[in-house]
Parts: C-alpha cells; sequence; structure tokens
C-alpha cells in the first residue's frame, strides 16, 4: 500500500520514518499556527485532531499518511507471525459497554475501584482487570494513583455519546458474534443468496435475516437505528452537495426509502426548504422516527418530513415522487434482493423520476490509502457477517439496475473525496 523508497540506498524502514517524521511535522506547525490543542489522551483532550471547519485537506493527507507509515513500519518491525496472531480481547471494552461503567465515573474526578463494585454486579478484582486491559489497549481511562480510575479522551466519548455507546453495542452484541459464525454459514449454504444465509442468522440460531430478527425485540432495533443515526456531517454533506437537488422543482417530494429515523431527510429538509419528504421503514422503526424527528426539526419544517410504514419489497405506495432515495440500502442485500427491491419501485415510475443512491462504490483493489482500504474492506466483510451481501462497483451497480428493469438509466456517479461513499443517479425512461 506505501509508495516505494525515494532512493535504492535509502531502507524501506528508514523511508517509513522519514515519512511519518515530515508529516508529523506538517500536521504540528498546522496547529501551533492555529492556535489549536495538541492531541492527547487526558479527559479535556479535543474529540478530532482537526476541528470540522478546518478545510485543510493537506493536513488531513499527512495525518493520514503518518499514520499509514506507522502502521506499516509497526507491522515490518514486529514481524509476519504477529500478522497471524492478533491479539485484541473485547471483552473487557465489551464489559465497559455493558456496565456502563464510563458513564458511571464522574468526568471531573476520580473513583476507587471499590467504590465502583458497588455499583455493579461484577467482583473488585474483575473490574480492576478489565479496566487496566482498555487502559492498556484502547487508552480508555486511566489509573491517576493505584486504585482509582478517571475518565481519559476515550472514555468521555463514550461517557457522553449515546450514539457511540449504540454503535459499540451493536458491534458487540451483532456484529462479532456474526463474525465468529461467517465460515460456517458459508459451509453450510454454499453460494446462497439469501439472507438468512449468514453469520448473524447462525450465531442467532434463527432462519429470520438480521431486521426481520431485530424487529423482535424493541430494544435491539433501536439500538440499530441509534447506531445508523451516526452517520459522519461530512457524509451527510456530501448528499447534500450532490447537484440533483438543485435541479428539482419547487414543494418536490423526495421518498427515503428505508430512512430508519429520518435523520438523512431530517438533514437534507433543513438544507432545501421548498423538498417535501417521506420516510419510510418497518413499524419497528417508524415507532421511533416520529419521536426523533419531531426532537430535531424546528417547528416549520415537521410538516415537510413525515414518516409513513412501508417494506420496500412491497409495491412502492407513494405515487407521484420525484426522488426515491436509498441511502446505505442495497449494500445490506444480494443481487436477487436488490433486483426485488427495485421492482417494487415500477408501480410508481413515470418518466424522469431519479432514483439516487448512496452508498459505497468499491474501488479497485489497492487504489486507495491503507487506511481507506481497510475502512471499505472491514464494511465488505461485515455485510457479509451480517446479511449475506455485499458492497459493489460501479459496473456492478450499473447491471444490477439494469437487471431490475432497462427502462432505468444510469446517470451518473459521484464519489466522495478520500471515500468511498458515492451519489449515483439513476433516471426512469419510457
Amino acid at each position: 500500500m506505501s509508495s516505494p523508497p525515494p532512493t535504492a540506498r535509502m531502507s524501506h524502514i528508514s523511508y517509513l520514518t522519514n515519512t511519518i517524521s515530515n508529516n508529523t511535522a506538517k500536521v504540528d506547525s498546522y496547529l501551533q499556527l492555529h492556535s489549536l490543542p495538541q492531541p492527547s489522551f487526558a479527559v479535556d483532550a479535543p474529540t478530532r485532531l482537526l476541528p470540522s471547519n478546518a478545510n485543510a485537506p493537506d493536513i488531513e493527507e499527512a495525518r493520514t499518511k503518518a499514520i499509514e507509515a506507522s502502521i506499516e513500519l509497526q507491522q515490518l518491525l514486529q514481524g509476519p507471525r504477529s500478522l497471524l496472531t492478533p491479539s485484541m480481547n473485547m471483552a473487557p471494552l465489551h464489559a465497559i459497554v455493558h456496565f456502563s461503567l464510563a458513564t458511571l465515573i464522574p468526568l471531573d474526578t476520580t473513583m476507587s475501584f471499590t467504590d465502583l463494585a458497588i455499583l455493579v454486579p461484577l467482583y473488585e478484582h474483575d473490574i480492576r482487570r478489565i479496566i487496566r486491559y482498555a487502559i492498556a489497549h484502547h487508552r480508555v481511562f486511566c489509573e491517576p494513583r493505584p486504585g482509582f480510575v478517571a475518565h481519559s479522551a476515550a472514555s468521555r466519548v463514550l461517557a457522553e455519546s449515546s450514539g457511540i455507546r449504540d454503535a459499540l453495542g451493536m458491534l458487540f452484541d451483532e456484529s462479532w458474534p456474526a463474525f465468529a459464525k461467517t465460515v460456517e454459514a458459508l459451509s453450510r449454504f454454499p453460494k446462497s443468496e439469501e439472507p438468512n444465509a449468514s453469520g448473524f442468522a447462525v450465531a442467532n440460531n434463527t432462519s429470520l435475516p438480521m431486521y426481520s430478527f431485530l424487529a423482535q425485540d424493541h430494544t435491539r432495533a433501536k439500538r440499530f437505528a441509534g447506531t445508523m443515526s451516526m452517520a459522519s456531517p461530512e457524509s451527510l454533506a456530501f448528499l447534500s452537495s450532490a447537484p440533483i437537488w438543485q435541479t428539482l422543482r419547487a414543494t418536490a417530494t423526495v421518498v427515503d426509502v428505508g430512512g430508519s429515523r429520518g435523520h438523512v431527510s431530517a438533514f437534507l429538509a433543513q438544507s432545501f426548504p421548498n423538498i417535501h419528504f417521506i420516510v419510510q421503514d418497518l413499524p419497528s422503526t417508524t415507532v421511533d422516527a416520529e419521536p426523533a424527528l419531531s426532537y430535531v426539526l424546528p417547528e416549520d419544517m415537521k410538516e415537510r418530513v413525515r414518516v409513513m410504514e412501508h417494506d420496500f419489497f412491497e409495491p412502492q405506495p407513494v405515487q407521484g415522487a420525484d426522488v426515491y432515495l436509498f441511502r446505505f440500502v442495497f449494500h445490506n442485500w444480494s443481487d436477487g434482493y436488490c433486483v426485488k427491491i427495485l421492482r417494487a419501485l415500477l408501480p410508481a415510475m413515470r418518466s424522469g423520476v431519479k432514483i439516487v443512491v448512496n452508498d459505497h462504490c468499491m474501488p479497485e483493489a489497492g487504489a486507495l490509502g491503507l487506511l481507506r482500504e481497510r475502512r471499505i474492506r472491514s464494511m465488505d466483510m461485515i455485510m457479509l457477517a451480517l446479511h449475506n451481501s455485499r458492497e459493489r462497483e460501479e459496473e456492478e451497480w450499473i447491471a444490477l439496475f439494469a437487471e431490475a428493469d432497462p427502462r432505468f438509466r444510469f446517470q451518473s456517479a459521484r464519489v466522495m473525496e478520500g471515500n468511498v461513499a458515492a451519489v449515483l443517479i439513476f433516471e426512469w425512461k419510457e
């Protein structure tokens, strides 16, 4: 993934060391020039190295290069055997989330392990070793003096963000058991496209796909919806910057298919005051959508964003909409099921209607830097484990829509800078 050394006389590890040094110096100079705080593990450290309004892509790129070179240098110095024997044990961090330890410890002072043990059903020695492992591996908490625990920057984020807690809970309770059973699922259901032929289904001993299974448990379904609402501001800004929104007629209607709690529609509604939105999802999700929208939307916008119960495998009931938006829906389903979702739109189609797909668009292997390559390959494997589904390249997106109906005509694909999130637009043409 890294570039070769610039000269034959310089060893690769020296080249990586120089890369780390030079790019770290760029970041440090920027922080000092703009009087920004230095990165730290302390509880009062900034949660982001650069503020969201920094608009410094060259510094962000320097940060990325330094991280990628650091990873490669560490792996080279450790040797190949270390790559085959990962030592990460996620049980301690899982315990911290499960027993809500971050929310029990005050942000502004220390707490003894003895006092913490009074609040949770664990032995004091178990709390000690769980937290000390998390300190060593994740920089979660710190122990300023023996026997007393205090917050670090990472544990403060965990204490303050319900979305982060939902995401980690989803990782530990849904994803990790599915990962452990993915190979078993591949062996039991060879070359299957069924969503219940997944590691998730095997781990939960169910014949149901993940979404149907979670719909039976409101607590787990609510946590999943909370995780999905953790969209990054940059990702939503990229979607809203797509030129299509500016071309819509006044009082246009956008149907947000599989729109969860409506956080995407709420964001777009605040950016485009003439567009009306209909958020569609299963009843287990929409039960929380209206309260969530009522909380985040100003009073004058609430009439422009409404919620509708709908299964996107059933015929689309909203006629006359201008756009049907699918944000990270199709990557949850194998090709055959994506075709079913698209064909369910046919009763509502008329010439000129747009389908906006905000999803991942896979690059060629090795085309990205190490960090981005890792992220997208990780997401691809998460889709396999949870849904027996996958991410797609641009040509695969085009083929998928053509299989559903040749009247879905590909218009454009726009990929987010430094990312693989994309906005693909298809138009229905009679």
